[in-house]
């Protein structure tokens, strides 16, 4: 996460911030690049070059306040669920609030 802008390394140690980094600029910010929607792989690419490594937990957190989805019931997955689509529902969620 150390290349993005809004990087604070002084917020490194808490995980609540950094869950909500991973919601931003992981999961929101690129399926909002993508047009509201791209598959689970694209995540999983901009996770990876970000060295993110709470992927899955943010969606499932983002998909529980509905502000995505996506059809699998259950935590979605590299490489098997690459291709499962996911859906921007709340443009407009606010990840830090």
């Amino acid at each position: 996460m150390d290349k993005l802008d809004a990087w604070d390394a002084s917020k490194a140690d808490d995980p609540q911030f950094m869950m909500n980094m991973a919601k931003k600029y992981v999961i929101m910010d690129t399926l909002q690049q993508h047009g509201g929607e791209c598959k689970f792989g694209v995540l999983f690419q901009r996770a990876d070059e970000l060295h993110c490594d709470v992927l899955t937990a943010a969606l499932n957190s983002l998909k529980r306040k509905k502000a995505v989805g996506y059809e699998k019931e259950m935590p979605l997955l590299s490489p098997v669920d690459n291709e499962v689509m996911v859906k921007l529902l709340k443009p407009d969620f606010d990840c830090f609030a």
